[in-house]
């Protein structure tokens, strides 16, 4: 050991605040690039969702998904049995960035919806959940 102090200039302070607002901007950053790529390139993004609605409840559990879900809810909603089953279905829709998981500010786990997802048109979203 040298025996040196550290400098006050070397250390470094930062409250959760400002990490919760850095993070907020990168992911305001982040979001406005993946509108652009979606916005770009619509017609290929709607061709890969169209190829990864892998089950039959794919559809069903995307609609129900446009706000958010607890798995509590889409397990009761569509009857089955286990977490199990439910995730035989959810797993290729998260794979493919089509639901995102999120923590609400009380710790509840949702799922919704997508960005890349989202920001399809209206019109192709309708066509795709084949909704009138």
């Amino acid at each position: 050991m040298t025996g040196k102090k550290k400098s006050a200039a070397s250390k470094v302070e930062v409250s959760s605040d400002q990490l919760k607002n850095e993070l907020t901007e990168i992911k305001d950053r982040v979001s406005a690039l993946e509108t652009i790529a979606t916005i770009s390139n619509r017609a290929v993004v709607e061709a890969y969702v169209r190829t990864e609605l892998k089950t039959d409840k794919a559809v069903p559990i995307l609609i129900e998904c446009e706000e958010p879900r607890t798995r509590e809810y889409l397990i009761k909603k569509f009857g089955f049995n286990s977490g199990p089953a439910l995730d035989h279905h959810l797993k290729p829709l998260k794979q493919a960035d089509l639901l995102q998981q999120h923590f609400d500010d009380d710790g509840t786990l949702t799922l919704e919806w997508s960005n890349l997802f989202r920001r399809l048109p209206n019109t192709v979203l309708k066509s795709i959940l084949k909704k009138k």
